[in-house]
């Protein structure tokens, strides 16, 4: 068959050489010429155009604008490849052509330029040896974002050198040498890129369906596999990994070994990379490290203000998920949470970021892309633990508001302050105070340190002072419950204050008003191993105080209990009830060690002096 092809080829040139010249020599150029070549099954393999030919030997031609046509060499007919070059050699025992001139190969939807080049029409592989572009009429980049816009809807593969091959399958193409891809917005680069593509439709099946998958009938290229330092970029967004696999039809990206984007005000890494129109999945892997984010210049993320953040804050987690929704951007962390920023610490089952993008875009044609921006709230779920200096915050629910410097804590809230144990329902906490509601089924609970006994025997004063006669019980944990907490931190203290059904339970000592503020401060120089322990300094109770003690009940408008000095003091309207008798005036001051108390008058009440009433004489 090659023998009938090299007459035939033989037969052309002098028949047009004849017709053209009148007369020729073996060597002498052929005008416009046409040539097919044809398998050992009678179908055309290819078919050589010229516009000169010159016939050097029974084994090579040369051929000035050169347009060979490749065809699929079976009953399909489909035309794989289209080959135009300004200069080739054809070495017809060999079923081969190269050149060092230019070449522009066309395809089923792409296209190739490039300089330098060779073809094997045995083994159908076409080699590119220099500035290698490629053209696909469809776009990879729409795996990092869900934008799709018709500037999107190719594809350009730069490198310095090209291995296409094409087979039944498909066409394969295979680019080394300073590789990058353009694809919209996206670049990619790498040190080797393979590509896959549908094969053509033969001239039998015009109306052939393409595979299912394809969107339209454009989307040919099924698959492409980067690897070798790949860094891919986006807008103002990185994205580095060891390999890259992307699926244009489905619109997914699959990145593996040491992955990592950084985005504006984050920095997230990991293993691997699983990416879908606009949602990206980071997930670390056993051995390898944990799925890890960074944010930058956060802020607001300390409990109480206690101390000042780092400019970092860094998330840790099995899997981390960056999703795309209009207006807004979620970071979803799943699996063992982990979070450090500053002197916080939290711990939780799952975490999500919400932001809003840095930069809106003004059309709808322009690409959007998944950046942290500015963080709207921050909201960490399952057993929550969160820890600062010494402080520990634990519940189902926590949600970080950065930007105003609040966080809410629910399910079950519970803050430890040294020694200090607060309980509630919901928990507002912002930097240098806080704010704890309950309810008359959960109220707000609070742990404080023990109190000294205060009580004291009224029953035989003269209206000055009394001996006190009572016994010294074993000191118990103070108790204070209400629906409303707030907690204050100054420099040299923290304020508690307690409003809506307050009730104090303390050593011989149970107390209820409308209002009560603890002032507690850390102990100096605590022992070893004992982290903030509170010293409580004074308590003020305010609006309607009763206080009940064993064998007595005392009233007032307020009451100041000063626990170092041994002093309860109550004041306005002051009334102590025991079954040996009452005592009233506008201000008594109970000595706690001095075996006496101060009943002082002056108030509005009665005649503004200090009373006592005993019971009466027996007969």
């Amino acid at each position: 068959m090659m023998r009938c092809s090299r007459i035939f080829f033989v037969f052309s040139l002098l028949s047009l050489s004849v017709s053209l010249h009148g007369q020729m020599t073996p060597s002498a150029p052929v005008q416009d010429f046409r040539f097919p070549r044809f398998g050992e099954n009678g179908y055309t393999q290819w078919v050589l155009q010229g516009e000169q030919g010159i016939y050097d030997s029974e084994a090579q031609i040369r051929v000035e604008g050169m347009a060979l046509r490749l065809y699929s060499g079976d009953e399909r007919m489909a035309l794989e490849l289209s080959l135009d070059s300004p200069q080739a050699t054809l070495r017809l025992q060999e079923n081969r052509a190269f050149s060092e001139d230019a070449i522009t190969i066309v395809g089923s939807n792409f296209e190739i330029t490039g300089v330098g080049w060779e073809w094997s029409g045995e083994t159908k592989e076409i080699v590119v040896k220099t500035e290698t572009v490629v053209r696909f009429t469809q776009a990879i980049g729409s795996a990092f974002s869900e934008a799709r816009t018709g500037a999107e809807k190719e594809t350009e593969i730069r490198s310095k050198r090209l291995l296409l091959r094409t087979t039944e399958e498909g066409y394969y193409f295979e680019f080394t040498e300073q590789v990058e891809a353009l694809s919209g917005a996206m670049d990619l680069q790498a040190e080797r890129l393979i590509a896959m593509a549908d094969p053509p439709r033969g001239q039998d099946e015009p109306d052939a369906p393409m595979p299912p998958t394809a969107p339209t009938e454009l989307d040919a290229l099924r698959r492409i596999f980067a690897e070798g330092n790949v860094l891919i970029t986006q807008s103002e967004r990185t994205v580095q990994a060891d390999e890259a696999e992307f699926f244009p039809r489905e619109e997914r990206a699959l990145l593996d070994g040491n992955a990592s984007v950084a985005t504006p005000g984050a920095y997230l890494s990991g293993q691997r990379i699983r990416s879908q129109s606009g949602e990206i999945v980071l997930s670390g892997a056993e051995g390898q490290g944990r799925a890890q984010m960074i944010l930058m210049e956060t802020g607001g993320l300390g409990l109480l203000g206690k101390s000042g953040l780092s400019a970092e804050t860094i998330v840790l987690a099995d899997t981390i998920i960056m999703r795309e929704q209009p207006g807004e951007n979620r970071f979803l962390f799943e699996g063992e949470v982990e979070v450090m920023s500053g002197a916080l610490q939290m711990r939780a089952d799952k975490m999500t970021i919400v932001s809003t993008p840095g930069d809106v875009a003004e059309s709808a044609v322009e690409v959007s892309e998944l950046q942290v921006g500015e963080v709207e709230r921050i909201v960490a779920e399952g057993e929550v633990v969160i820890e600062q200096s010494g402080q520990l915050a634990t519940g189902e629910r926590v949600v970080f508001y950065p930007d105003a410097q609040r966080a809410v804590l629910t399910g079950e809230p519970r803050l430890t302050n040294g020694d200090a144990v607060v309980t509630g329902i919901r928990m507002e906490l912002k930097p240098g105070n806080a704010i704890i509601r309950g309810d008359s089924a959960s109220p707000v609970k609070v742990r404080l340190p023990k109190l000294p006994d205060l009580g004291y025997d009224l029953s035989a004063s003269n209206g000055e002072t009394s001996d006190v006669t009572h016994g010294d019980p074993e000191p118990v944990e103070t108790v204070v419950t209400s629906h409303v907490l707030r907690m204050i931190e100054e420099a040299d203290h923290t304020l508690f204050r307690f409003t809506d059904a307050v009730l104090v339970e303390a050593t011989n000592l149970s107390a209820t008003g409308e209002r009560l503020d603890v002032i507690a401060r850390e102990v100096a120089n605590p022992p070893s191993g004992v982290s903030n322990p509170l010293q409580l300094d004074r308590i003020e109770a305010y609006g309607g105080v009763e206080i009940t003690q064993t064998g007595r009940i005392s009233t007032s408008e307020k009451a100041f209990i000063l626990p170092d000095e041994g002093k309860l003091v109550l004041e306005g309207e002051a009334v102590v009830d025991d079954e040996r008798g009452r005592v009233s005036g506008h201000r008594m001051t109970l000595l706690q060690g001095q075996r006496r108390a101060i009943v002082e008058g002056g108030g509005s009440g009665d005649d503004g002096r200090a009373r006592i009433t005993l019971p009466a004489l027996p007969d």
